[in-house]
């Protein structure tokens, strides 16, 4: 699960590179990258909460 967790994460780290580079007028841009930093804030504090793999199958 947290690796799924992880990739979806990667994904958000590209789409927030792609907003920043993006052609968006900037008040667009910064309320499209605060959406996203808030998206991996929470998915991050997901992760924290799930047990590690290495820890399931001991």
């Amino acid at each position: 699960m947290k690796a799924e967790l992880q990739d979806v994460m990667d994904m958000l780290r590209k789409l927030q590179g792609a907003i920043d580079f993006g052609n968006a007028p900037m008040t667009e841009r910064d309320e499209l990258a605060r959406d996203v930093a808030d998206i991996m804030d929470a998915l991050f504090e997901v992760m924290k909460k799930l047990p590690d793999a290495q820890s399931l199958h001991k």
